[in-house]
């Protein structure tokens, strides 16, 4: 659902749901910006962000943390983990575009 809504909106979006599809992804396309969820199957999200920020040539990508969590706790993991956004699945789909859209925008060339 998350992957039309942003397609729609005109962004390339690929989506891996294993650590293993999302580094094969990473060696062949630089992405504009990660959206990750906190839970997934082999790892969290908030360990991706940590390597992604400190351990690969990633450290300049925005990384939005996406989960069912509040907002108050996704804003604390994404402190903690150098995320450079946060947004609760219960905000909806429209605030996520909105939020890509922003940090997008953000981005300097």
């Amino acid at each position: 659902m998350e992957k039309a809504t942003l397609e729609q909106r005109g962004y390339e979006v690929r989506a891996t749901s294993t650590l293993t599809e999302f580094e094969q992804t990473l060696k062949g396309w630089r992405p504009d910006l990660i959206l990750t969820d906190i839970h997934m199957p082999e790892a969290k999200g908030t360990d991706i962000c940590r390597v992604l920020k400190h351990e690969y040539d990633t450290q300049d990508i925005p990384i939005v943390l996406f989960s069912s969590l509040s907002d108050a706790e996704l804003e604390k993991l994404a402190d903690a983990v150098g995320a450079d956004g946060f947004l609760s699945k219960a905000n909806g789909l429209e605030a996520l575009a909105s939020k890509i859209d922003e940090l997008v925008e953000s981005i300097v060339w």
